[in-house]
Formats: C-alpha cells, sequence, structure tokens
C-alpha cells in the first residue's frame, strides 16, 4: 500500500491551474468594473491582495485534502482530482462568505461562477498527484517480507493508461498556445502598446488574454479533446507507449485533419495554420504522454473448452495468449 510524497515542488506546479484561473476571473472582474464605473476601479493593491488570498486559500485546502487522503492510504489520481475539485469549491465558498473577491456574482450565476474553479481544482489535485511520487504507507525493516515486497517493480508487459484528466490537460494547449500567438501578434502591431497604455485601456489589455483564452477554449476544448483521444487509442493499438511517437502521431494526425478539412477551411491549406495544426497536435500528443502515465497490460480472459479434439497444438502461438481450461 502507497501513499503520496509531501512534495512543495508538487504543491506550486499543481497551483498553476488555479492561479490562471483566478487571473481570468479576476481580469474580467475589473473589465466588468471599469465598464460599469470607470471611476470605481479597485486599486493595484487591492487587487493583489485578493488575488494572493485566494491562492493562498486554494492552496491551504488543497494541501489539507493531500493530508487527509495520506492518512487514508488513498494515493489515486483519480481521488486527488475529486478531492482538488472538493477543496476548490469549498475555497470558492469560502470566498463568497467572507467577501474576498472583487465583486459578487449576479444573480442566478453564483454556481456557475465556481464551476471554473472547481475544474481548476479538479486538474491542481491531479497534478500534485502526478507529480509528488509515492511511498509505501508503512515503513518495514529491508530484509522483512514486507519490505522486499514493497521494494519490487512491475516486470511485466505496460502499455499507455487512458487519462481523463490527461485528455483534458492536452487538450487546453491550443487555446493556451493561440493565445499566447495572438497575443504577441498584438503587441507586434504598430500602435496598439501605446494605445493600450492610454486612458483606462489598461484595464482592457489586462482582461483581453482572459478574453481571448476562454473565447479559442470553448471552440477548441472539444475537437482537441477527441483528437487527443483518437490518438491515444491509435498508438495503444500499435503498441506505442514513448513520448516521442506520440508527439509524432500527434503531428502526423494534425496534419491529416488539416489536409481533410481544406476544402471547407481554404486558409489551412499551404499556409502556417497547417505547421502550426501539426505543432499543437505534436504538442498535445507528447503532453498526453507524459501525464496519462502507465499501467499493465491486462491478461486476456481464458478459453473454456469443451472438446478436447477441437484443442490447437502445444506449440500453437495462440497457447502464449490464453488459458485454456477443459470443462466437462
Amino acid at each position: 500500500m502507497y501513499v503520496v510524497n509531501n512534495s512543495p515542488r508538487a504543491l506550486l506546479v499543481a497551483l498553476i491551474p488555479l492561479a490562471v484561473v483566478h487571473a481570468v476571473l479576476t481580469a474580467m472582474a475589473l473589465l466588468g468594473a471599469q465598464a460599469a464605473q470607470p471611476t470605481d476601479v479597485p486599486a493595484p493593491d487591492q487587487v493583489l491582495v485578493f488575488y494572493v488570498a485566494r491562492l493562498a486559500t486554494d492552496g491551504a485546502l488543497l494541501f489539507a485534502g493531500h493530508w487527509m487522503l495520506r492518512q487514508r492510504a488513498i494515493s489515486s489520481r483519480f481521488a486527488y482530482a475529486l478531492m482538488g475539485g472538493a477543496m476548490a469549491a469549498a475555497g470558492y465558498a469560502i470566498a463568497i462568505r467572507n467577501s474576498i473577491q472583487l465583486s459578487s456574482p449576479a444573480g442566478g450565476t453564483l454556481l456557475t461562477m465556481g464551476l471554473l474553479p472547481t475544474i481548476a481544482g479538479m486538474i491542481a489535485g491531479f497534478l500534485y498527484g502526478q507529480f509528488a511520487g509515492l511511498a509505501p504507507a508503512a515503513r518495514f525493516p529491508k530484509l522483512s517480507y514486507e519490505g522486499l515486497a514493497t521494494s519490487l517493480a512491475f516486470d511485466g508487459p505496460t502499455r499507455v493508461r487512458t487519462s481523463v484528466a490527461g485528455i483534458v490537460i492536452a487538450a487546453t494547449m491550443p487555446a493556451v498556445l493561440t493565445t499566447i500567438l495572438s497575443i504577441t501578434l498584438a503587441a507586434l502591431m504598430p500602435g496598439f502598446t501605446t494605445y493600450m497604455s492610454s486612458g483606462t485601456n489598461p484595464v482592457i489589455a489586462v482582461a483581453l488574454p482572459a478574453q481571448l483564452f476562454l473565447t479559442f477554449l470553448v471552440v477548441t476544448i472539444v475537437p482537441s479533446a477527441i483528437l487527443v483521444l483518437c490518438l491515444h487509442h491509435l498508438a495503444r493499438a500499435l503498441r506505442r507507449h514513448r513520448a516521442w511517437e506520440y508527439a509524432a502521431m500527434g503531428g502526423l494526425m494534425a496534419a491529416t485533419c488539416a489536409y481533410l478539412l481544406s476544402p471547407m477551411v481554404p486558409l489551412l491549406s499551404g499556409s502556417p495554420l497547417t505547421f502550426a495544426a501539426v505543432t499543437y497536435g505534436a504538442i498535445m500528443g507528447a503532453l498526453y504522454r507524459a501525464f496519462a502515465g502507465l499501467e499493465p497490460v491486462p491478461l486476456p480472459e481464458a478459453v473454456i473448452a469443451t472438446d478436447p479434439n477441437a484443442l490447437v497444438a502445444a506449440d500453437d502461438p495462440a497457447r502464449r495468449q490464453h488459458r485454456v481450461i477443459l470443462s466437462n
């Protein structure tokens, strides 16, 4: 039996999705405040205090949830994902109860506004379970039976796991990369920086990446998740489990999809967008492999035979794939 380690490094990595979500929500709140009352925009110090308070609350709750799972010797990443979502939802409730936010949710949106932090919390819990590592739940003498049993490593055939959290993480990369590219290209345009730094436009400049990210996320999350899932099952059918193989197959599948869609989307044909699609596919494939992990190949089911005369020869390759049980 194993437990997840206490790891400050894993906790910092797990806080990244929560930090991004809180930055998005803070930017959206600033944009709403600027649109409703331009003279009533919160001071930067107040914004920073609220942001740090929300992030620190979520971090403390995440570590508390990890401690509770560790006491119960629960180490599955699925359990850690559920724990992260529950703790993020609790952090959202604490923020609402104690007014640790820039603006209160509008009527009828109290639960809807909590979905994004909850999803980010689930990803954070999964990341903590992924990066913290495992350790035996109890310490045994090295020469004892328990110590030898816990030190043994699995040496059988393995395959890449089917991971919902890995699919979600990989499927968000097109939105992240497209947002970064869009903001970079916009910043290179003449006069864009000067325009965004004048008057009340800095508030819009802060909220613009969040607006673009949410827009791209809604558009790309479903097709990207389908692409990653198909890529994973294809790679597993071909018995591929290395990261570079997933990356190569992801780029190839993305190029194929771009080619098939080129009659309907002329911009994809022979343009930099095709190269971007291939790059996105390769990154998604490698990222999924990095987060999915490995699992033992399940044993095939036994074959129950009723007629001994119908059995194959003893040296037939099928004998190595299935156990044969004679039944009367």
